[in-house]
């Protein structure tokens, strides 16, 4: 996390000033896209002439390299299928630290750890750390679709992700075996609210440093292979509104999930993300199926923030051919299961939903 833009600001080509944190992004991207793209002089612009790598290697050895034998080992223009994002910095005068995520699809997630100094007004690394882990080979994974959206609409009004919808699915799947990873239209941080801390599970996870890191860190969908998935569950809150049903590679994801036999699960204004949704046959996979979601009759459709919305999720699941059922009391725990489809109506079912998720996993596997 930034601390603070710090030190004198260096005008860009629009003769505006850039902030530390800019400066120090660009130099992590030149080493970033430079080393997946095959660009060695990008690495040599972001590297201080005193670079050091340490890092202990497969053999437990400990590994020293200088930048010019790092440089060395980058072939011009041999690109690779490494993705990169940065998921830290922080800044203290003239020194700064900063954390990246790279990605080796069905390879390795390695995590590099920076160093970097303020070297002749510019930001240069100094030295790079890395460890790194193994992507399981397992298929016990299931991928939660959250939403960047901040505002109901392109208004002022504040909307968030809602936690409990998230954590109480994501302490059913882990407890169960499951590995979890989060998603969102443009990857990173995520808005929350709906937050209960007097809830024992919420405030568990709320103070959980390394899952609280996840959401703030979201997987981009370029990073997301669907061939890794057992299911796709799509959160709720105000958020969920905005940037999931027309999110054209998001789309494609759930579609293969579903495609491969998975299951297609969504709780509350999650139900939005799969109300358009359609099968390899260019059909509506919701048509013929009995789906719940946040209704109408729950909703202030007079007020300004339902107004914002793209569609009634309601009627848009009508519209597509499903039949749309719910419970009239709030906190109904009310969901329902349509072979591979299964949806809840409000944050009472969460738990409901995840459980019958697996239960229906498990149901295919044996």
């Amino acid at each position: 996390m930034l601390r603070g833009a710090v030190g004198s600001p260096v005008p860009n080509a629009m003769g505006t000033s850039k902030t530390d944190r800019e400066q120090i992004t660009e130099t992590l991207l030149d080493y970033i896209v430079g080393t997946a793209n095959g660009e060695p002089a990008r690495l040599q612009k972001a590297f201080h002439p005193d670079f050091k790598l340490y890092a202990v290697n497969d053999a437990k050895e400990l590994l020293v390299r200088s930048g010019a034998q790092y440089i060395a080992d980058i072939k011009p223009g041999e690109k690779n299928s490494r993705i990169g994002r940065i998921l830290s910095i922080d800044v203290e005068n003239d020194v700064a630290t900063a954390k990246a995520e790279i990605l080796i699809p069905n390879f390795r997630i390695y995590t590099d750890y920076f160093m970097l100094v303020k070297y002749q007004n510019n930001w240069k690394i100094v030295q790079k750390s890395y460890t790194w882990k193994e992507i399981p080979k397992h298929k016990n994974k299931v991928l939660f679709v959250t939403s960047n959206q901040h505002t109901y609409g392109n208004t002022t009004i504040n909307t968030a992700n809602h936690f409990q919808e998230i954590v109480i699915a994501y302490d059913v799947f882990i407890k169960n075996g499951y590995t979890v990873d989060f998603v969102s239209p443009t990857g990173g941080a995520i808005p929350l609210g709906y937050i209960e801390t007097s809830d024992k599970t919420q405030k568990e996870y709320l103070y959980n440093a390394e899952f609280m890191h996840r959401l703030k860190s979201t997987l981009s969908p370029s990073m997301i292979n669907p061939g890794d998935y057992q299911a796709i569950y799509y959160s709720g809150g105000g958020s969920a509104m905005f940037g999931i049903a027309e999110h054209s590679n998001i789309q494609a994801i759930a579609g293969k999930i579903y495609e491969q036999g998975g299951v297609i699960s969504a709780i509350c204004h999650g139900t939005a993300g799969i109300a358009n949704l359609k099968n390899k046959e260019g059909a509506f996979i919701v048509a013929n199926k009995k789906i719940t979601g946040f209704p109408d009759m729950f909703e202030d459709t007079q007020a300004e923030y339902y107004k914002t919305f793209p569609f009634s999720i309601d009627k848009q699941i009508t519209k597509n051919g499903g039949s749309f059922v719910y419970e009239k009391s709030w906190a109904s725990q009310f969901y329902v299961a349509d072979g591979n489809i299964i949806t809840g109506q409000d944050p009472s079912a969460t738990a409901s939903v995840a459980q019958k998720v697996i239960d229906t996993l498990k149901g295919k596997s044996q």
